[in-house]
């Protein structure tokens, strides 16, 4: 189990870092086609769309595949082709229309594996899913710090391989591979890592008999966490390369990544100890703070103001990813967990792309930070509601609500694992 385990956290971990490389080079890879800011949101958005259609027929895709093993790396496969296809095409149209494809192609892979290791009892499955949750984070990290100093990477290899980059065929590759296209073809490299690791690590175990099970009314509290927290990052993504250097965009979001890392497995902890809900409601106030700050604030003015910010916000994002996975690994049978799992990419993925058409539209008419503070926090604020809402109990679990609500007094609730 735990080699399996291990190969299952590889694989997501590349699979991740092959969305993350492509961030800090968007600003290029649209600017070449001869677009601006709006047409970047919409190719952001387009992939996270894809997403979304994606993993509205995971459950049907398992069924069809046969097992999460065999689903996952005919997915990958399918996103290896697709993304150096959109490297070769010229005009933004067919690009955008690859990205939609590669979209539905990473994330049914992502899902198939998140929903097959996360076996076990109840604590075992939110302790699992959390870990693979860890995974999918650090793999966007570490794609994002490998796409912003992906032309100095290929200066070294080359000026390595072929000497003095003066050389004109030394030149010429270093032109080549310094281009924005090349982090897609890294991208492909990337997925194609995960296909390995998928085919020659990850178990096949087979999908068992299909089982009637009572579906009843899901909780919406999970999508609504998962679409708050990657809002939050559309705007960031397509916001950031307009609002600074391209080192400083992947320090900043890096650092968000890794804070997100870092507070994820802390969270797990604080929500079985206070329940997931009331963790939930307390991290989406102290996101929407992170927020406003960042409007009243030049958080990117230095280096220090940006790295704290980033920690700040990026632990308020870990608190809320692991909130919604703990939420959502609930069931033992692999089919639930992957119709779940899926609703919650979905749900993240339609978050991310309404985040980077706001941000597309709105980076020329908002100055500075405030195109992410704004909407930002409108959009915490509504995932909060939310949850206070379709959950009954959330007025009792924070003052500021329990206030809102009529000033009922608090009274612990019961954990959720």
């Amino acid at each position: 189990m735990m080699a399996r385990s291990t190969c299952t956290i590889a694989a997501l971990g590349l699979a991740a870092a092959s969305t993350g490389i492509v961030i800090p080079v968007l600003r290029p890879l649209v600017d070449q086609t001869g677009h601006g800011s709006i047409a970047a949101g919409v190719f952001t958005a387009a992939h996270v769309i894809g997403g979304i259609l994606g993993t509205a027929c995971s459950a049907r895709a398992l069924r069809f595949a046969g097992s999460a093993r065999r689903l996952a790396a005919g997915a990958l496969f399918a996103s290896i082709l697709v993304t150096l296809a959109t490297a070769a095409a010229s005009s933004l149209e067919a690009r955008i229309a690859l990205r939609l494809l590669d979209g539905g192609c990473h994330l049914l892979a992502i899902t198939a594996l998140v929903a097959a290791a996360t076996t076990g009892d109840a604590a075992a499955r939110a302790r699992r899913a959390v870990v693979m949750g860890l995974a999918i984070v650090l793999g966007i990290a570490a794609g994002l710090c490998l796409g912003a100093k992906l032309d100095a990477i290929a200066h070294a290899i080359i000026g390595r391989v072929l000497g003095d980059l003066g050389d004109p065929a030394a030149a010429r590759a270093a032109d080549l591979f310094g281009r924005p296209e090349a982090a897609l073809v890294a991208a492909a490299v990337l997925s194609g890592g995960a296909l390995l690791v998928v085919l020659l690590g990850v178990a096949d175990l087979p999908l068992g008999a299909a089982a009637h099970h009572a579906l009843g009314r899901r909780p919406p509290a999970p999508g609504l966490l998962a679409f708050g927290e990657r809002y939050i990052f559309g705007t960031l993504t397509v916001a950031m390369p307009y609002l600074a250097s391209r080192s400083r965009v992947g320090m900043v979001l890096g650092v968000f990544m890794v804070a997100s890392v870092i507070a994820m497995p802390v969270a797990r902890r604080f929500a079985t100890r206070w329940g997931a809900r009331r963790l939930a409601v307390r991290s989406t106030l102290g996101f929407a703070v992170t927020l406003g700050v960042a409007g009243g604030f030049d958080v990117l003015g230095s280096i220090g103001a940006a790295l704290a910010w980033a920690i700040a916000c990026g632990g308020s994002a870990g608190a809320l990813y692991a909130c919604a996975l703990v939420l959502v690994a609930r069931s033992s049978e692999l089919d639930e967990r992957m119709r779940d799992m899926g609703t919650v990419h979905a749900a993240g993925s339609a978050g991310h792309a309404l985040g980077a058409l706001t941000a597309g539209l709105l980076i020329a008419a908002l100055p500075g930070m405030l195109v992410v503070a704004l909407p930002g926090i409108a959009i915490i604020a509504a995932a909060t509601i939310g949850v206070w809402i379709s959950v009954p109990d959330a007025a009792l679990d924070c003052p500021v609500i329990g206030g809102i609500a009529g000033g009922e007094t608090p009274v612990p609730d019961q954990p959720v694992t």
